[in-house]
């Protein structure tokens, strides 16, 4: 009877149903018609198969639950924001952690049945639908009541605890959102600072990684990488925190705070620190990307103004007006900025010996290059092991540590500024060394190949870094077919799927590549086609019936040239010159120091005539066969003289592509000076 009257007293509970009851309400009909009235009703001619219901119009369902709860949170709490309401509840015959308990239980009512009755009926619809759009087992079903539950009591709680620490409604709400970015923003941003003042620092996918720490992030991720186990015991374990630290706040709370941005003395340092640090990295970030190549006063500058505006606005808003000098601000400011200045300068100083770090080959066990990768099966991107990435080829750790070795010797200045790396750093190298004490040390670098050309070349002409860097091991696995595709037209394809050729074409593609040179890796012209192989799916989604790999087939790559030509395939893939009526050539100068552009074919630089330069056209059979056997691949530049040219073909489709100045042959030249 005391538990009833006191913990849950009746009267309360029917006042903030009364008051408040519509947004459990409305939790309920928006789920209902993001879940179970949208299996219900969707239709495919080929059922999907989903492991996980939030594959199905998820990110709908999490928008929902990250916002409801807030609701809930804000409006059944809304008595200790404000000045009379307040001293009204508190004036009750009723204890503190009475008051919190009836109203903790009415959110939880508010939030959680909703979410029970959609799991409910949606178990239902699962059951009666005879031609369901998605097959899915009935552990999806309340694994995806139990996620949501988790989701919103998270939320819910979150903002009470925030409530009891704010005393103003909208900063509430505005506080729980920014707590929720803000470890993905810190995150982001800090990492930018590392990258640009730290050699070698490995900056991964941000992208992928931020939606792991933030629920609102995670909307966007949410058909695509189902919850997991980890993440719904994180959030219950923090859910279960802030109910406890509800209860300890709202004890020492005073009633006097209503109104206050910030409730309690402690937290005041906090909230400034934070803010003024946020500002701090975002003020740091902008400027270090919009600054000039080989300039790091930008980015100090940046972290200066930023430092300033932070403090400025934290104060504001902590005295609720702008008249904040006092004598007291410019010695808080200079505490608060050097220990942000600490927080910026420990993890980037050279005596934490960070940058100058190789490990000893003695000491490990393979090494991987490259970066994660991920593939996409049954409507889930998932990463893939890596394990069969990593080698541990004796000559091949040699290579890589030896290259290690020179980049940290190396004193260029621009190896340091891969945020704005310039042309001059034209070589991507990512290390992943697994240790023998079972650690992974990783590092990354943009570095300008004419510096590192030696260690470069012996690191690329091993066998083992060719096997990872084109995928090669893939050819030792079975496929049901190969494609051919070639790239002056894409309509050129040829098929292969006779068992016994499929075997040579892939032997001896693996030979071609295993057998590249330097030069041929980084030649700077297109491919003559690209090879597609179809192998069976591990996925259960008949929409996604096959994994495909691509490889390149280069000019140079003799066996394969040469086995298209014996099995007559060559000739159903090249492009006779007779198909070609003429060529049309436009000069295009390109002169943006500082600001690198991706030079690419473009179809309307010609047909639009968007230079307004001359085009030069020909019908020279001999200049459109050169044309034919060598194109250039896309390339950025900051200052170059190109031309666009276009094929005007007799069927089908023109074909386009650029040449750069020094590629043009004699006879090339001759035509376009003379005209």
């Amino acid at each position: 009877m005391i538990f009833n009257r006191l913990f849950c007293n009746r009267g309360i509970l029917f006042q903030n149903f009364r008051q408040h009851g519509w947004i459990g309400i409305l939790y309920l009909l928006t789920l209902l018609f993001s879940l179970p009235l949208y299996i219900a009703t969707e239709y495919r001619e080929v059922p999907q198969k989903i492991t996980s219901l939030f594959q199905a119009n998820g990110e709908v369902q999490i928008l929902f639950a990250i916002t409801f709860p807030v609701a809930a949170g804000i409006f059944l709490f809304r008595y200790v924001q404000s000045g009379a309401p307040s001293d009204l509840f508190h004036s009750l015959p009723l204890r503190r952690k009475h008051l919190l308990t009836v109203n903790l239980l009415t959110g939880f009512m508010m939030i959680l049945l909703p979410i029970w009755i959609t799991t409910a009926i949606t178990g239902w619809v699962w059951a009666v639908l005879d031609q369901p759009a998605f097959i899915f087992g009935g552990s999806s079903i309340w694994m995806w009541g139990l996620s949501m539950s988790i989701y919103s009591l998270f939320m819910f709680m979150l903002t009470v605890v925030v409530g009891m620490c704010i005393g103003q409604s909208v900063l509430q709400g505005l506080t729980v959102y920014a707590l929720l970015l803000l470890p993905v923003v810190v995150w982001f941003i800090f990492s930018l600072h590392l990258q640009h003042y730290l050699l070698g620092y490995p900056y991964e996918d941000v992208g992928r990684n931020a939606v792991k720490i933030s629920l609102v992030l995670r909307m966007g991720s949410i058909s695509g990488a189902p919850v997991i186990g980890w993440e719904l015991i994180i959030y219950s374990i923090l859910a279960l925190l802030f109910i406890l630290l509800s209860y300890v706040f709202y004890a020492k709370r005073q009633v006097e705070s209503a109104t206050q941005a910030v409730t309690f003395t402690l937290v005041k340092p906090l909230f400034r620190f934070g803010l003024m640090f946020t500002l701090v990295l975002i003020g740091g970030g902008y400027f270090t990307i919009i600054a000039p190549r080989g300039s790091s006063g930008w980015g100090i500058f940046g972290y200066i103004l930023g430092g300033i505006v932070g403090y400025i606005v934290a104060e504001m808003i902590i005295r609720k007006t702008w008249l904040i000098w006092s004598s007291k601000l410019l010695p808080k400011f200079a505490l608060y900025g050097i220990v942000a200045g600490l927080i910026l300068y420990v993890p980037v100083a050279d005596w934490n010996g960070y940058a100058a770090r190789v490990p000893e080959l003695n000491k490990i066990n393979s090494i991987k290059l490259g970066g994660d990768r991920y593939t996409y099966s049954n409507g889930i991107n998932q990463k893939m092991d890596d394990g069969p990435f990593y080698s541990d080829d004796p000559e091949y750790m040699e290579a890589v540590i030896n290259l290690h070795q020179k980049i940290v010797d190396s004193d260029l200045p621009l190896l340091g500024d891969p945020i704005n790396p310039g042309l001059v750093n034209d070589e991507y190298v990512f290390m992943n060394y697994k240790l023998d004490n079972g650690k992974v040390m990783k590092r990354k670098y943009y570095i300008p190949e004419p510096e590192f050309r030696q260690e470069l070349m012996a690191l690329k002409q091993s066998q083992a870094y060719k096997k990872f860097a084109f995928d090669t091991y893939k050819l030792d696995e079975d496929a049901l077919s190969i494609g051919i595709r070639s790239t002056v037209s894409s309509y050129r394809k040829v098929y292969i799927s006779n068992p016994n050729q499929v075997r040579e074409f892939k032997e001896l593609l693996k030979q071609d590549i295993m057998d590249q040179t330097y030069e041929e890796q980084r030649s700077p012209w297109q491919s003559f086609a690209y090879a597609e192989m179809n192998q069976d799916s591990s996925s259960n989604d008949p929409l996604q019936p096959k994994e495909m790999w691509n490889f390149e087939i280069k000019p140079s790559y003799d066996r394969v040239l040469h086995w298209l030509k014996e099995n007559k395939l060559y000739e159903q893939l090249e492009f006779s010159v007779d198909e070609v009526a003429s060529a049309q050539f436009v000069k295009q100068e390109i002169n943006s120091p500082g600001s690198p552009q991706m030079v690419y074919p473009q179809s309307d630089y010609i047909d639009g005539n968007l230079s307004g330069n001359k085009q030069i056209a020909t019908k020279n059979k001999k200049i459109i066969s050169e044309l034919l056997q060598r194109q250039r691949s896309g390339y950025q530049t900051e200052r170059d003289t190109i031309y666009q040219i276009k094929l005007n073909v007799t069927r089908g489709e023109n074909v386009y592509m650029i040449l750069k100045e020094e590629d043009l042959t004699e006879e090339m030249k001759a035509i376009l000076i003379e005209q």
